[in-house]
């Protein structure tokens, strides 16, 4: 789930870096990875809330 994030945003930052310089890749990287890592952990929590929430019979699953 973050690894698809993760590779669009180091893409779209590498583009809107102004020029290919090893170090506006390596931000681009960084923050693209980090974006992807917390859209990653937020998936994860979210299917951890809803499993706990039908072991509790209180998601009705809409």
């Amino acid at each position: 789930m973050g690894a698809p994030a993760a590779l669009f945003f180091v893409l779209f930052f590498v583009m809107l870096s102004d020029e290919a310089e090893l170090e506006d890749i390596l931000i681009a990287t960084l923050f693209g990875l980090s974006l992807g890592l917390i859209f990653g952990l937020t998936a994860a929590s979210e299917r951890l809330r809803q499993r706990r929430l039908k072991r509790l019979g209180i998601w009705d699953g809409s």
